[in-house]
């Protein structure tokens, strides 16, 4: 009998080991929260190198009041849902990694477009006319 109630439990923790408490958002809701307030950081940051009289603290505040105004959470739950993840290092690697894989691609597609404009702004000189009259 014992048994048997150990092995109940031990397949209960196991399909639950992906899963997460109600109050806590859900890992995809996180990493849109994460990506959010990392480019937010990011944001600040780049702002100090360009101007040393910027206000950090309180715009880093407005960014992250505007992101989970967004989001539709509130900082607590937040705070309580990184706590949570930062407990389970297994889902927290899985968010992680998709932010860097957004991350690459966002890098990915920029580096294209600047080329692309690079290339565009580059004028074949087989096609100007010679300047007559010098």
């Amino acid at each position: 009998m014992r048994i048997l109630v150990l092995l109940s439990c031990f397949i209960l923790s196991c399909a639950e080991g992906t899963s997460v408490p109600e109050e806590i958002l859900p890992p995809p809701k996180m990493e849109a929260v994460l990506y959010d307030v990392i480019s937010a950081d990011e944001l600040v940051d780049f702002s100090i190198i360009q101007d040393s009289t910027y206000r950090i603290f309180s715009k880093r505040a407005s960014l992250y009041d505007s992101i989970f105004s967004f989001h539709s959470i509130n900082k607590e739950s937040f705070k309580k849902s990184l706590q949570f993840y930062q407990g389970r290092p297994d889902l927290l690697k899985i968010i992680f990694d998709s932010l860097q894989k957004k991350s690459d691609t966002a890098i990915a597609i920029q580096t294209r477009a600047d080329t692309s404009a690079a290339q565009k702004k580059r004028r074949d000189t087989a096609k100007l006319k010679p300047v007559v009259g010098l």
